[in-house]
């Protein structure tokens, strides 16, 4: 159940009109005809000092709170409200406010208390949901969440100690599991391409977290200030491009923006800012209409955190939690009213958490022990196969449809990457796209390190030959870097099939260049030396990476893998592919339902089952049930059943850290 009030300002005052759920639609009516809007200014001037003094509301304001509600909630919308209300039952009533005034934007309508008591705010009230409208033609729905909710904190400038602030408050939930605390992006070089950059290479987050200052341009735009330039000017990017750059993870995971401001940051200026981000596509925005002081905004922070991400929950309902957290502030003061909630949609629950599972991070290493499939893998020998990494496929995302939306690309929301670059091929052609692509990677060249993960399990692995599917070289790198006695060789297939000259490098055992070889070997010593087979294209490993053109579309990943022999991979590779036929594989970063994945196991094996013991490592937010297909040895060659495990890549990177193989190498 729901209800939208709609409010405006007039020649006589405010306007006000309403509509719900069912139909309902009372008679539009004007108030305050005397004061108008100056009379709600005042009275937000009177509710702002007691947010900044950390006071509660002195008499005047809350005589003032008391008028207005019974001004604005009041006739046949009052019994709209109340007859809703009671329909909701066990689901509290969602009560949406669209100020269409940017002046009635700024007012803590969160304030106004129903007459006759000291404490019932509408913002406060147990029986309903208190949020701000945003009107968007974007998609709405709740975000299935199987792990924990992923939190990014952004805090440009020298001053970082908001940023620490805030991960103190939720210490509880991180320790328990429920939040992971991504690395923020902070600090006295944030520039706003610094910013986007990050942005694009690093992991999607749940909710993004900014602590700044807010304000208003010249040209009437909300803006947010990043850090300063070199010559300490104060640099700003609009609320309208930050939510441009985010549109892209809007789509994916990204559901919640909150608006925190610094300690002397202008009052109500992030307000107009959460709107613009609400029309870009977050799901809810919560902003604060004045700062509040460090303490309060710590409480205020980890009581929507605990309320939105606890385990014990099947949901995370924003409403709920924000209006949790307005109660918690109250008994202390007025700064409950500095929190504000932007939501576009008809219901407040953001976030699915049914079948979701969390795991402490925090456990001391040692006190978890790696599953027994895996321990009993790394034992022995096999074959390293990595799949797709999210970082930066989601840059080459953010990047095309980017360049798409701007050159009047159609509707391209929710295709996969191949379907999109498809679309682009045939579109722009295939210059563009490799020129887009090459400008995606160059930068998260510059800004990633190695995952953590696959220098880990890059110790454990035996001489002999491996895959990747990456277009960066991390595998070969990873390799390298553990095993410096040993010779590395990257080999790259032709991209029109694997019948064309392979392109070879190597890292001679000893040294630490790599070079590039004009011919391939005669053979390889795979008791000795590390094969790596670099199968859709990208980088080289070199210093000066070399591009080779990707495996990229729909079309590449079918006839990318096709030689002149169709499935069957030419001489060379024939005897390379030995090797991994017959000793077992880890996969990492393959997923059974994604049909690439099928067609390249199916192409590896030779439509074959894989060999006994294999392991696929799934991460917590896998689709649910993919494990069980594994398991079951749906999709695989020759129905083979494949083991599979759920394993957080930064833990289980931690445990191997500690981890001795029993059988010496």
């Amino acid at each position: 159940m729901w209800l939208e009030v709609e409010l405006d300002t007039s020649n006589q005052g405010l306007r006000v009109s309403a509509r719900g759920s069912r139909g309902e639609r009372p008679p539009a009516r004007t108030l305050l005809p005397e004061q108008g809007v100056d009379a709600l200014q005042a009275f937000a001037s009177r509710v702002g000092r007691a947010v900044r003094g950390g006071k509660p509301l002195d008499p005047a304001a809350l005589n003032d709170a008391q008028a207005l509600y019974g001004e604005l909630i009041a006739g046949e919308l009052r019994d709209v409200l109340v007859r809703l209300g009671e329909s909701a039952k066990e689901k509290r009533l969602l009560l949406r406010l669209f100020a269409r005034d940017r002046a009635l934007q700024g007012i803590p309508w969160e304030a106004i208390c129903r007459p006759g008591t000291s404490e019932g705010f509408l913002g406060t009230d147990p029986r309903l949901l208190l949020a701000r409208g945003v009107d968007s033609s974007e998609p709405w729905e709740p975000r299935e969440v199987r792990g924990a909710v992923r939190v990014l904190g952004i805090a440009p400038g020298s001053d970082e100690r908001a940023l620490v602030a805030l991960k103190e408050a939720l210490a509880a939930s991180i320790e328990s599991g429920d939040v992971e605390w991504l690395d923020p992006i902070a600090g006295p070089d944030i520039s706003p391409r610094v910013l986007f950059d990050r942005l694009r290479r690093g992991k999607t987050p749940h909710v993004v977290h900014f602590l700044g200052h807010g304000g208003v341009d010249l040209a009437g735009k909300p803006v947010l200030r990043m850090a300063d330039d070199e010559d300490g000017e104060e640099v700003w990017v609009t609320a309208e491009a930050l939510g441009r750059e985010l549109s892209a993870s809007f789509y994916e995971e990204l559901r919640l923006v909150v608006l925190e401001a610094c300690e002397g940051a202008k009052a109500g200026a992030l307000g107009s800012a959460a709107e613009v981000l609400g029309k870009a596509g977050a799901d809810a925005v919560v902003a604060h209409l004045w700062p509040v002081k460090a303490d309060a905004a710590r409480v205020c922070s980890s009581e929507i955190y605990r309320a939105l991400t606890a385990s014990d929950r099947t949901s995370g309902d924003i409403g709920a939690a924000v209006a949790a957290a307005r109660r918690t502030l109250l008994a202390r003061s007025a700064e409950a009213f500095s929190p504000v909630l932007y939501l576009r949609g008809s219901d407040s629950v953001i976030f699915n958490f049914e079948g979701r599972r969390v795991a402490k991070p925090g456990a001391k290493r040692g006190s978890k022990r790696l599953a027994p499939a895996l321990q009993g893998l790394l034992e022995g020998a096999f074959t390293m196969v990595i799949g797709d990494m999210d970082d930066d496929r989601a840059a080459l995302r953010q990047d095309i449809t980017s360049f798409m939306q701007e050159n009047g690309g159609a509707r391209i929301e929710g295709l996969s990457l191949s379907t999109l670059t498809q679309r682009c091929v045939l579109r722009f052609g295939q210059e563009v796209l490799h020129s887009l692509f090459q400008q995606s990677l160059t930068q998260a060249q510059q800004l990633t390190k190695l995952p953590p993960l696959i220098e880990a399990l890059a110790r454990f692995v035996r001489p002999g030959v491996h895959v990747t599917l990456l277009w960066q070289p991390h595998l070969e790198r990873a390799l390298a870097a553990a095993h410096p006695q040993r010779t590395v060789y990257a080999i790259q297939p032709s991209i029109a099939g694997s019948s064309g000259k392979p392109r070879v490098v190597k890292r001679a055992a000893g040294t630490t260049s790599w070079k590039m070889e004009p011919l391939l070997p005669k053979r390889f010593d795979l008791e000795n030396e590390i094969v790596v087979l670099r199968l859709y294209g990208g980088y080289s490993a070199e210093a000066r990476p070399i591009f080779s053109p990707p495996i990229l579309t729909d079309d590449d990943h079918i006839h990318g893998l096709l030689g002149a022999e169709g499935l069957r991979p030419p001489s060379w590779m024939q005897e390379l592919l030995a090797k991994p036929r017959t000793q077992p594989g880890l996969f990492l970063g393959l997923s059974i339902l994604d049909w690439r994945h099928r067609m390249f196991l199916r192409w590896l094996y030779d439509q074959r089952p894989a060999p006994k013991d294999s392991l696929a490592l799934q991460t917590p937010d896998a689709e649910p049930g993919e494990v069980e297909i594994w398991d079951s040895g749906g999709g695989l060659p020759g129905s083979a059943r494949i083991a599979a495990i759920t394993e957080d890549p930064a833990q289980l990177a931690s445990l191997l850290a500690d981890f001795e193989p029993g059988e010496a190498r």
